[in-house]
């Protein structure tokens, strides 16, 4: 199959926003390539083992959903690649998603609100599975990678925000007695400002339907996908 993975940037890059996890990955190396072509792209994050398609040749994204090894999870770009996903792996539960993508400067007005935010160690994950749907075993591993940052009031832990391991943002949840005090903001530009400081391009995504962090989202600046990506796997 052709190999070219100048052709395949340029036509992901055509729409950036909804691509940008396929092209970060490729650029930092995170990701081993197994198609690369000029109407499709086939990754595989190297962490999780995840697969990520984006094509509009649905002739080809059959053969290839028919013949790749059977993932139990794969995340594809498309509406249509969805449904075809669907029809030929079999997946039935799907998560949709916008994509964020900020292309701003450093924020210098991240203020505290009173938070000491720090990275999180291997005593906190307790209250990492408190504030987000961590398991013990997956808290431990996103606290070992230095993953984790979480938002500390009163000796206590009220907010956390970190990396997926495939390198988006997210993992951002506040303890509900201190909502509605900016926390989520003031840690977003945070985690915003650390990653652009390793040089990366911060993205996240945000599941339909979340009004609260789609807000969130545009009022920091970063700049929202049209369409959606979806995340698969069978129940």
């Amino acid at each position: 199959m052709e190999n070219n993975l100048k052709a395949a940037l340029e036509y992901l890059n055509a729409d950036y926003l909804i691509n940008s996890s396929i092209i970060e990955p490729i650029r930092t190396g995170s990701a081993e390539i197994l198609i690369a072509r000029r109407d499709c792209v086939l990754i595989k994050d190297k962490t999780t083992g995840v697969p990520m398609l984006q094509t509009n040749n649905m002739e080809l994204a059959e053969k290839i959903l028919e013949n790749m090894p059977k993932p139990p999870v794969i995340v594809v770009h498309s509406d249509e690649l969805c449904r075809l996903t669907e029809k030929i792996l079999g997946f039935d539960v799907k998560v949709p998603c916008f994509q964020g993508v900020y292309r701003g400067k450093p924020f210098t007005d991240c203020g505290t609100g009173g938070l000491n935010i720090r990275l999180l160690g291997e005593n906190d994950v307790g209250a990492a599975c408190r504030l987000y749907h961590f398991t013990p075993e997956s808290a431990l591993e996103h606290i070992k990678k230095g993953l984790v940052y979480g938002g500390v009031s009163g000796g206590e832990i009220v907010a956390v925000i970190g990396m997926h391991l495939q390198g988006s943002m997210g993992i951002l949840s506040v303890d509900e007695k201190f909502r509605r005090r900016g926390y989520a903001e003031i840690l977003e530009k945070f985690l915003i400002n650390k990653v652009l400081e390793k040089g990366l391009v911060p993205y996240c995504q945000i599941v339909e339907g979340n009004e609260a962090s789609l807000s969130l989202q545009r009022k920091l600046g970063l700049e929202l996908s049209e369409n959606m990506l979806y995340w698969m796997r069978k129940e």
